[in-house]
């Protein structure tokens, strides 16, 4: 909520106003800390600090909490480390660090669940809701704040259920709902008079407010921005009082009575600059300049936005340039200055495209972290799957039904994770029809960025539901007891097989996105190339999918320089591709020869179905993803061969293919020798 980070900002910014007194606690506490005999006594004064206003800045206060952190993970000390943890989330969200703000308070609400500590559970709740908003992921935000609120309502505890109340209303107001938003409001407003939360209510009329003015009610929106600004001067809201007035000044803006707008916005500067309030005097700049603007004195105007732009850099609020930026293109418009319009306005296209680019990217960085942590909980579950199989038959047949159960959640969390940033991309892509017209280039890259993207959610959603479905049917047949020991095995084999494919199908999608990202990095070593081929061929020959003779040919002494992982990954899907177009009792043989400058060419034969031209085209197309059925009607997503391109080249070497229908393929690529 803006309370909590507004609280933490002004601990953080006290020193400045006693530095000497401040300095020399610090400069105490750290000799004590180094004079402790226990590691015990260092976690107390870490604790000490933490919860003291003694903090020099936001970096100094993260260093503090990370190594208070590690002392309380050391010496297994729940209760300090939920605190440390939920701290750092609070000074990485000062930060702005919105993604690390995440993870912390995350883990600090799973310690804090497991302790049994209901008040803090709901207050962490709301925070993880919070770093939802700030990442713009508005229905995991809203959905947080819910749980926060039904927490709230199940201790009784009536400021939390105004606070996670209020912040709903927020999310909805974000997203333009405004009719929703309000009703929220005025509900959390209402209990907030009940338990005389004077903050809550200055807060709430504000909001009111502001809906007034986006439903254009100014009249109404003044005269509760009067209310909340007397409720405010009275309980001293410093913080939100300067806030209401630049809310005023907005309002006088929007009904046209400029004068009163430039007199509220004054005292709101006044009040700003009385604070240290840089991002509040950017805010009032930027009104000022605006409202000037409107009352044709362009010069003041062109003032303003300077002033608002200079301020705007030096704290790096990229938000409030890219106003400044296209109020300046738009003001040298009107004054027929047509290269400066296009200078602030190619600033202003270049700075919002980074933003934009930015935030898609931490809320993708989410999704890949939600896949990480289940991820990891399947493999645990897999190990206590074969601990309960020495156990008893009957355990392995429960632990089926929960790895099921977990996959359908995560697959669950994934597809409506997916879903709603598909629902969020076309919102955009309406944004983005405007940018074609005028900067093409870009507007080409993004349109091949969500193209890409369609294609990634088409496999998903298609390629997993299938699998998903069989499981669900063969766990159907065993909760209805119609199944014999002797083939409850058969069926546990057939559903490690289709786990085992559905991973592969997850991994892969995961490497393709991480390449779209270029999040993946090379790390060239020696390789002994037929040691990593004969890996490869074993693990087929354990899956024994089809009665295919490997061939390893490749001599001993050939020594390759590349990414292990890359290479592995190059391999294992050429191989799954031969055998896949390779009848059984077929052949697929992996060679290699001499190539130019110092390379390998690496080859992978079968005796297979083979190709013809047109199909050998469209292999390692760019721009679309082909695939064909094999020889046992094997589905593909077309990924694989497309991996195999990426990784190659990204190595330095090339990859083709060579075919005859009838008469098999060979797939080679080149690869530097040590």
């Amino acid at each position: 909520m803006i309370r909590r980070i507004t609280t933490i900002l002004l601990i953080i910014l006290l020193p400045c106003l006693v530095v000497a007194q401040d300095t020399l606690k610090m400069s105490e506490l750290e000799e004590d800390y180094r004079d402790a005999k226990s590691d015990s006594v260092k976690l107390e004064l870490l604790i000490e600090v933490i919860n003291s206003t003694e903090l020099g800045n936001v970096d100094t206060a993260i260093q503090i909490a990370k190594r208070a952190v590690d002392l309380a993970s050391k010496l297994k000390d729940s209760v300090n480390l939920a605190f440390a943890t939920q701290s750092l989330g609070v000074f990485y969200s000062v930060q702005s660090n919105h993604n690390e703000a995440l993870r912390n308070d995350l883990e600090a609400l799973k310690i804090y669940r497991k302790l049994g500590a209901g008040t803090q559970e709901s207050d962490l709740l709301n925070a993880v809701g919070e770093d939802y908003l700030n990442l713009d992921l508005y229905n995991e935000a809203f959905d947080y704040y819910r749980q926060s609120l039904q927490k709230a309502q199940k201790l009784g505890d009536k400021l939390q259920i105004a606070i996670s109340t209020y912040n709903m209303g927020r999310v909805l107001f974000a997203m333009g709902q405004l009719d929703r938003a309000r009703e929220y409001i005025e509900e959390s407003m209402k209990v907030s008079i009940e338990v005389g939360d004077s903050a809550g209510i200055a807060y709430s009329k504000n909001d009111l407010a502001l809906i007034d003015i986006e439903e254009s009610n100014y009249e109404k929106a003044l005269n509760v921005l009067k209310e909340a600004y007397d409720v405010s001067v009275k309980f001293r809201e410093d913080v939100l009082t300067p806030q209401i007035m630049a809310n005023m000044a907005k309002a006088y803006e929007k009904k046209g009575e400029y004068r009163k707008a430039l007199i509220h916005y004054d005292d709101a500067l006044d009040i700003y600059e009385k604070q240290s309030n840089k991002n509040g005097i950017v805010e009032v700049f930027y009104g000022k300049g605006r409202v000037s603007q409107r009352m044709g004195d362009e010069i003041g105007a062109k003032a303003y936005f300077e002033k608002c732009q200079k301020m705007a850099e030096e704290i790096g609020d990229n938000g409030s340039l890219i106003r400044c930026y296209a109020a300046m293109s738009e003001l040298y418009e009107s004054e027929r200055n047509l290269a400066k319009a296009l200078e602030y306005y190619k600033k202003y296209k270049e700075l919002e495209d980074s933003v934009f680019s930015e935030k898609k990217k931490e809320q993708f960085s989410q999704v890949q972290i939600q896949y990480e942590t289940a991820k990891k909980d399947i493999e645990i579950q897999l190990l206590n799957q074969k601990e309960q199989k020495q156990i008893s038959e009957l355990k392995n047949q429960e632990f089926i039904r929960n790895i099921l159960v977990v996959i359908l959640a995560f697959t669950a969390v994934l597809l409506f994770s997916l879903y709603k940033n598909n629902q969020r991309r076309k919102k955009i892509n309406d944004l983005l029809v405007i940018q074609q017209r005028e900067i093409e280039s870009k507007s080409k890259e993004l349109s091949s960025l969500l193209e890409m993207k369609d294609k990634f959610f088409s496999i998903v959603s298609h390629d997993l539901r299938s699998p998903i479905n069989a499981l669900v049917g063969i766990l159907d047949i065993l909760d209805e007891g119609n199944m014999t020991q002797k083939e409850l095995k058969e069926v546990s084999h057939a559903l490690k097989v289709r786990l085992d494919n559905t991973r592969k199908l997850l991994d892969t999608l995961l490497d393709w996105a991480m390449v779209q990202m270029n999040e993946i990095k090379i790390k060239p070593e020696k390789i002994n190339l037929k040691g990593i081929v004969e890996e490869n061929f074993t693990f087929f020959r354990e899956i024994g999918e089809k009665d295919i003779v490997f061939v390893n040919s490749v001599e001993k002494e050939r020594i390759v320089k590349a990414d292990k992982n890359m290479l592995d990954l190059i391999i294992r899907n050429l191989i799954s591709n031969s055998i896949k177009f390779t009848e059984d009792g077929g052949r697929v043989e992996i060679l290699t020869e001499d190539g130019p400058k110092n390379s390998l060419i690496v080859m992978v034969k079968d005796d297979g179905v083979g190709m013809a031209p047109d199909q050998m085209d469209k292999l390692f197309n760019a721009t679309e993803l082909y695939t064909t059925r094999g020889t046992a009607n094997e589905k593909g997503t077309g990924l694989g061969l497309r991996l195999c391109k990426e990784f190659v080249e990204r190595m330095g070497g090339n990859i083709w293919v060579e075919s005859e229908q009838g008469k098999g393929s060979t797939f080679k690529f080149t690869i530097s020798l040590a």
